[in-house]
């Protein structure tokens, strides 16, 4: 019998270990560089103007007395009112004024 001189198997096991071990150099090079300063989210003016958010803020510190406060149960309303509300991006010509126009 002839010897076999490729062994299919070990072959594969060693170019998985190489591929293993390029991803992991690459992943360490990536994350030592320094990461992008994003903004913070507490300093944007959209955030601070919301009333809404203020109020549920001042409900998140008051923790449990805030179930019987029946401004955080208002907030809390208008807030999943505002999740499950579908709202198409607003446009600058009200719904009505565009259906107008379009039958001239």
């Amino acid at each position: 019998m002839r010897p076999r001189f490729l062994n299919l198997p070990a072959i594969a096991r060693a170019v998985g270990f190489a591929v293993v071990a390029v991803a992991i150099v690459a992943a360490t090079l990536h994350f030592r560089e320094a990461p992008l300063r994003s903004p913070d989210p507490a300093a944007s003016p959209a955030a601070t103007s919301d009333p809404l958010s203020d109020e549920l803020k001042r409900c998140q510190v008051l923790a449990a007395q805030a179930k019987d406060d029946a401004d955080c149960e208002a907030a809390w309303a208008e807030n999943r009112r505002r999740f499950f509300t579908y709202r198409p991006p607003s446009t600058t010509t009200p719904p009505a004024a565009s259906a107008n126009s379009s039958d001239r």
